[in-house]
């Protein structure tokens, strides 16, 4: 089974990569697929590098790590990018995926486009810091999170941060793979 791992990315950072490696190896997934939005229902616009940059930035980031991989299919579709269409559209090819997620995307999972149809559709695997709250769902889709919740290490990176970091040319190496950083500032993006 695959874990689909999407996001807005605006940077990748090693918080995202260390989650996606350690649910990768706990939950004994083949492989994890990065999946940045095109425009996410949820962020402002103004501070959101182009998708496609984005898109090069997540695969910079993944390229050498054994078993992932970058799928653009959210960044070529038009409009905003909602995870149950991007589900629907990968289950209709025969792949078996389950939805990876840090615990904090399950505080506004509740206004997801068709949340509780996602977990009837994969399972899904949270990422979880030992000892912290989070909002209760429906049965169902409580009993999803649950079932696919497993403790993780904390590498809290805050993206609002490291782009303010960026800004002020602080040095942001030990938040983000060097070949990253590296685009970030030959392309002038934050």
């Amino acid at each position: 089974m695959k874990g689909l791992f999407g996001g807005t990315f605006n940077p990748i950072h090693f918080g995202h990569i260390n989650l996606a490696i350690e649910l990768k190896e706990k939950a004994n997934l083949s492989e994890i697929w990065m999946v940045p939005a095109h425009i996410s229902p949820f962020r402002t616009q103004e501070s959101l590098v182009a998708a496609e940059k984005r898109l090069t930035m997540v695969e910079l980031a993944v390229q050498e790590i054994p078993g992932f991989r970058v799928l653009d299919i959210e960044v070529k579709r038009s409009g905003p990018s909602y995870t149950i269409d991007t589900i629907k559209e990968i289950l209709s090819t025969g792949e078996e995926i389950a939805l990876i997620l840090g615990e904090d995307a399950l505080t506004g999972f509740d206004r997801w486009k068709e949340y509780e149809e996602i977990v009837r559709q994969v399972p899904l695997v949270v990422g979880s810091r030992q000892g912290s709250q989070r909002a209760t769902f429906l049965p169902e889709v409580e009993s999803a999170i649950k079932k696919g919740t497993i403790p993780t290490s904390l590498m809290e990176i805050s993206a609002t941060a490291l782009r303010q970091r960026l800004k002020k040319r602080l040095y942001c190496g030990h938040l983000m793979p060097s070949k990253v950083l590296d685009y970030i500032y030959e392309n002038q993006l934050y």
